[in-house]
Parts: structure tokens; C-alpha cells; sequence
């Protein structure tokens, strides 16, 4: 009895551990051969389309967190896509995919699932969780200079866009709230003046009462809502100071909306002027300059410290933006760049090659028992 073992390969067939022996005794020179050329067309390949991959590590002073980048990924490809109906520039077409923007940036956090044990603390884990301390830029080219031209690329526009659509954000969030005080303050305004106008009333008459009847205008010591229904029932003197508390209050409150439109109209100022600017495809440091020459302009025909208050308001948005850009997110050292894996393109040569190799040998063995037929 044979201890051969035996593969069933159907219809009855078998195939002994001892004819796969011979098998690669026989054929063993081809499929080296085959490995060997595998080996070398994936060194050609990595020579002919491997790639260099560059990378650069922006520090985080900016304060960017995780939903901050992910917007940013999805605006700066629109922002791109805008600057390609004006400009039409080939060199940056790849800076219009979102995709694109998904891979080019790595957020590095400062907290990790590995780092996760050591905070106890839930509420500072999720604090930290969101924070970035670093973010990498990332891209791949054909030969070095590119890969590096392409990072640097990268940078600028991540920085300078950032800074554009942070001014246009700014500018569109003054747009809303002229928008909203223009509609809001005038109805409150209305209604307060409504309401102050009838309290001025009801203190005349008051006052003509208490007047007609001195005796009765004693105080009880308790204010109490003049608008209230038991109110008349209250003494003269009470009722009196209850409506004037009430008028006082109006008054303030008129003379905040007063204020806020005062404000309302440096801001609509800033924005009646900084609109052309947004439509003339600036770059974000330019823009952020222009505009806080707008501020200065403006600055010169403020009238009363309220104005003043919301001209400054602006300035320091726009100068935190501008120091966001120069400062916000630094370079650490040059950009660094990795080699095409050769042992990659090596490795998957080498597979393929023992495949062809296989398949090549297994060809030969069915041709010849095909012919002995």
C-alpha cells in the first residue's frame, strides 16, 4: 500500500504529491526565469511611473479644528473651480477636485485612541479630541521637483484660500446682519415708540388725577406693572411710578436700537464696499489689505463712538483673519520627500511572474499529453 497522498482533481483524476514534485523539478527554470523578468519589468515600471511622494507639516497656531478642515475641504475646490472660469489655468485644475482635497490633507489630532486610556476625564477627551496640531500636506508626482513644486502649490493655496473664504464669510455674515437689523429694528422700534407714547399718556393722567385728588395719592411702597388690570385699583402715586419705571425702561430700549442702527449703517457701509472687491477674484491677502483700507476710509467719517465701536468690531475680524494667514499656520522645516517603493513594484513583479510562470508551465504539460493522445 502507497503512503503517496493524492489530490482528486475530478472525473475520476488524481494528482500525487510526488507529480507536483516533479512538476516544479521540471519547470522550475522557466518560472525563475519568468519571476526574474517580473522582478525586472517592475523595477522598469517603478522607474517609468513610480512616484515621489512629497510632504509638508503645517503647525496649527490658527486654532483649526476638525469640522474647520473638513469645510475647508469642501470650499477651497469651489474656490478653485471659480478661479478656472476667470484664469483658466492648466497647472491648477487638480486643485478644483474635492477628492483630491480629501487625500492632499492630513489633520493630525492631538489626541489619538491610543492616547484615549491614559485621559480619564471624558469631558477633556472630547474637548482634545477635535483639536489639531499639526496638519500634513501631502501629494505625489513623477519626479521630485514636481512633487515638491506640487506641495508648496498646495500650501500656498490652502493658506491663502483659507484666508479668502474666511473674508467672505465675514463679509456675508455683516451682509445677513444688515439684513436682519434693517427688518428686526424697525419693528421693535415701531412698537416701542407705540408703547412709550402710551405711557406718557397714562403718567399725564396720572399726575392730573393725583393733582385732582391730593388725599387719595399716598404710596403703598409696591410697584407693580402698569399694564396690569388690577393696577387701577392701585394708589396714584404707586401707579405713577410703576408706569414711569416702565416708560424708563422703553427709553433704554429705544436708545439701544437707536445704537444698533447707528452700527447698522457702518456695517452696510462696509459692505455696500467690499462686495466689488470679492467679485474681482483677489487673493486673500490682498483682499484682507484693501479692506482694512476701507475700514480707514470709513474710520475718518464715523460719527459718535457708537459708529467707532463697530468700525473697530470689523477691523479686529479682518486683522485676526490677516494674522491667521502669516502666522497661523507655519511650515516645519523643508519638504520632504519619500522615493517610488521600489520593493512594491519588485513585489508585484515577482507574484506576477511566478503566475505567468505557472501558467506557462502548466500550458506546456497539457499541450504534451494532449499530443500523446
Amino acid at each position: 500500500m502507497s503512503d503517496t497522498k493524492h489530490i482528486e482533481i475530478g472525473d475520476g483524476q488524481e494528482i500525487s504529491l510526488l507529480d507536483i514534485i516533479h512538476f516544479f523539478k521540471e519547470f522550475h527554470r522557466k518560472i525563475l526565469l519568468t519571476s526574474l523578468v517580473g522582478v525586472v519589468v517592475g523595477v522598469i515600471s517603478c522607474l517609468l511611473i513610480g512616484q515621489y511622494t512629497a510632504t509638508t507639516t503645517l503647525v496649527n497656531y490658527a486654532g483649526l479644528d476638525i469640522p474647520s478642515v473638513k469645510y475647508l475641504q469642501s470650499a477651497l475646490p469651489k474656490l478653485e473651480q471659480e478661479n478656472q472660469l476667470k484664469n483658466k489655468d492648466k497647472d491648477s485644475e487638480f486643485l478644483a477636485s474635492e477628492k483630491f482635497w480629501e487625500k492632499a490633507i492630513k489633520p493630525n489630532v492631538l489626541v489619538t485612541k491610543a492616547d484615549s486610556k491614559e485621559l480619564l476625564d471624558a469631558s477633556a477627551l472630547n474637548a482634545a479630541g477635535s483639536k489639531i496640531s499639526s496638519i500634513t500636506i501631502i501629494d505625489k508626482a513623477p519626479s521630485k521637483e514636481t512633487a515638491v513644486k506640487k506641495v508648496e502649490q498646495i500650501k500656498s493655496f490652502f493658506i491663502d484660500g483659507s484666508t479668502l473664504i474666511a473674508i467672505r464669510d465675514l463679509v456675508r455674515g455683516y451682509e445677513l446682519k444688515v439684513i436682519s437689523l434693517d427688518s428686526n429694528n424697525k419693528k421693535k422700534v415701531a412698537s416701542a415708540e407705540v408703547e412709550l407714547d402710551y405711557l406718557q399718556k397714562r403718567i399725564k393722567n396720572l399726575n392730573e388725577l393725583k393733582n385732582q385728588y391730593p388725599s387719595t395719592g399716598g404710596s403703598s411702597g409696591q410697584v407693580v406693572d402698569a399694564k396690569d388690570s388690577g393696577a387701577k385699583y392701585l394708589p396714584i402715586t404707586t401707579q405713577i411710578i410703576a408706569a414711569t419705571t416702565d416708560a424708563n425702561n422703553l427709553k433704554e430700549s429705544l436708545a439701544r436700537y437707536k445704537d444698533e442702527e447707528q452700527q447698522n449703517i457702518i456695517f452696510k457701509l462696509f459692505v455696500e464696499k467690499a462686495k466689488p472687491l470679492l467679485e474681482q477674484g483677489r487673493d486673500g491677502a490682498t483682499l484682507g489689505g484693501d479692506l482694512l483700507a476701507i475700514c480707514e476710509q470709513i474710520e475718518k467719517g464715523v460719527n459718535g463712538s457708537i459708529q467707532l465701536i463697530a468700525i473697530e468690531e470689523i477691523k479686529v475680524a479682518l486683522s485676526t483673519i490677516q494674522t491667521n494667514r502669516v502666522y497661523g499656520l507655519k511650515q516645519v522645516g523643508d519638504v520632504d520627500i519619500s522615493n517610488p517603493s521600489y520593493m512594491k513594484f519588485s513585489g508585484a513583479g515577482l507574484f506576477g511572474g511566478i503566475f505567468i510562470g505557472l501558467l506557462l508551465a502548466i500550458s506546456i504539460k497539457v499541450t504534451r499529453k494532449i499530443k500523446r493522445l
